[in-house]
């Protein structure tokens, strides 16, 4: 973990629901962009509709792959609405896949899994989950 890293989760622990959110926004985007060179992490921007950041997904050759777009939810309890609503913000941006992160999972669910077509998962998984769906795109 980076310093910048380390600092942006310190201050999440210690400041507001709204703030918390905005830095596991950052941390992810940093992640992905840390993560997968080659793919364009791009920042939805904060009160854009939409989710919060939209990874295309490029090969060694820089030929686009696919997207995959993230939304990263800090709270305590999970809201089936936001199924929906990613599923209406991938239509809406032409991806092909979409991810809620989020410390808060479905009652039926205590890890990584799919609902409704949306993955789901915890900020500690995703690096896991984004490497394998990102290799689905890309065969």
């Amino acid at each position: 973990m980076t310093r910048k890293s380390w600092w942006m989760k310190r201050r999440a622990e210690q400041g507001s629901m709204q703030l918390q959110g905005e830095v596991q926004k950052l941390l992810l985007e940093e992640l992905l962009r840390n993560t997968f060179p080659f793919d364009i992490v791009s920042e939805v921007g904060k009160g854009v509709k939409g989710a919060d950041c939209i990874q295309t997904v490029r090969n060694q050759m820089a030929h686009t792959c696919g997207k995959i777009i993230d939304e990263s939810k800090q709270t305590k309890d999970f809201n089936r609405e936001w199924i929906e609503k990613i599923k209406m913000d991938m239509r809406n941006l032409g991806a092909d896949i979409a991810v809620l992160v989020t410390q808060a999972m479905p009652k039926e669910m205590d890890r990584f899994g799919e609902k409704d077509g949306v993955y789901i998962c915890s900020f500690s998984e995703i690096r896991n989950v984004a490497l394998l769906l990102r290799n689905t795109l890309i065969k």
